[in-house]
């Protein structure tokens, strides 16, 4: 809805109530595009003291010039809104004029915004995306409570990232996730008609290769014979088992916590990806199928964040020294994959990278591919 409809509101007297007071509440009523809303003055006054026609409280009441401020104050608030929206020809409903009358710092400060925004990414985004950019909010917030506007500039920006760089030693993955997500949010608020020194097509977000912690081939023994000896808990056989069925396929961990049997045709597992939607078809290696539940593939329930603290505490057990956790597995399938003679353009499918540029920063890892396929992974386990 463009802002074409004709918007406007007056001060009215609800004299259809009187309290036991004897007064009457003050409301603003709007009107928009024939549709109507009253939004409460926080004002009572008796039917007498108010004048319809100035919409004022008279002077001869008590409190006339406090009550008249705050009516005015109501509208001049209301109207820089709707000229504000005017002015960007942007669209309007009831819902936003009194959402910015409610809480006028969203327009002023980024840090309020980036938060009340974030309650309409919940509906939009997926769990895990929706964690990892409240992530990011945090990270801003514990940086500085208040950011206004008018300080997003170019220096403040570059004295942001060195601070993640320097002072919290983050990697330069987590600054580009910081920056994506800053830059998604600035641009919803530079559309919203706020204007910032920094707009947001002036930020460009550099992509990192980065570091990818996979385990060897001797590392995924080790955690093979943990999983098969007899001194496991139940515990940690059910989570070693999802950890190895994804060094062994490549799945996500939010994947491998939502297929059944029923995702399983002719040792080939079929899923719609939780994180892309794609429809995706995996040969199941007879590694893979080893670590698979008869009833359920895999025994009990885990959150992701139990099943990484899990890993770490597993990885000390079998003398690891690598910081595992679940997304490991995948980086651990596709070098390994690689080294096994598998195909990138292959490999690309089974990871469901739209880019082929993502798959290739595990050939830079591995630095030569043959022409052997995913069966050929099984001889990890077999000797």
């Amino acid at each position: 809805m463009n802002f074409s409809g004709k918007l406007t509101y007056k001060i009215i007297i609800k004299d259809d109530y009187i309290r036991n007071d004897g007064t009457c509440a003050l409301f603003l009523q709007m009107f928009l595009n024939k549709a109507r809303k009253r939004v409460s003055v926080n004002i009572a006054v008796p039917i007498a003291d108010f004048d319809k026609k100035t919409q004022r409280v008279k002077p001869s009441s008590q409190h006339a010039s406090d009550y008249n401020f705050i009516i005015e104050k109501m509208l001049a608030d209301f109207y820089k809104i709707e000229l504000n929206y005017r002015m960007n020809n942007t669209a309007i409903s009831f819902e936003k004029l009194i959402e910015e009358y409610e809480n006028p710092m969203s327009k002023m400060d980024f840090v309020n915004f980036w938060t009340k925004e974030m309650e309409n990414q919940k509906l939009l985004l997926k769990a895990s995306t929706y964690r990892q950019q409240m992530t990011m909010l945090n990270k801003l917030k514990e940086y500085r409570e208040t950011v206004y506007f008018y300080e997003i500039t170019d220096d403040f920006f570059a004295k942001l990232k060195m601070h993640f760089k320097t002072k919290l030693k983050n990697t330069d993955n987590t600054i580009s996730s910081f920056v994506k997500t800053f830059k998604k949010i600035l641009h919803i608020a530079n559309k919203r008609g706020i204007v910032t020194p920094l707009q947001y097509d002036d930020i460009h977000n550099k992509a990192f290769l980065g570091e990818r912690t996979f385990l060897e081939p001797g590392e995924i023994v080790r955690l093979h014979k943990y999983w098969s000896s007899d001194f496991i808990n139940d515990t940690h056989k059910a989570i070693l088992a999802r950890f190895l069925f994804s060094c062994f396929t490549g799945l996500r961990i939010s994947d491998i916590q939502k297929i059944s049997h029923d995702n399983i045709f002719d040792n080939y597992i079929v899923f719609h990806a939780e994180k892309t939607g794609k429809l995706h078809r995996i040969p199941l290696n007879k590694s893979a199928q080893s670590f698979m539940d008869k009833k359920t593939i895999f025994a009990g329930s885990f959150t992701g964040e139990y099943i990484n603290r899990e890993l770490k505490f597993i990885a000390k057990t079998v003398g690891i020294r690598k910081n595992l956790t679940f997304h490991v597995s995948r980086h651990t399938f596709a070098t390994n994959y690689l080294l096994s003679g598998g195909r990138v353009e292959v490999l690309q499918k089974i990871l469901g990278h739209s880019k082929i540029t993502d798959t290739m920063i595990y050939v830079h890892i591995v630095e030569s591919v043959t022409d052997v396929q995913i069966h050929t992974m099984d001889e990890i386990l077999s000797n």
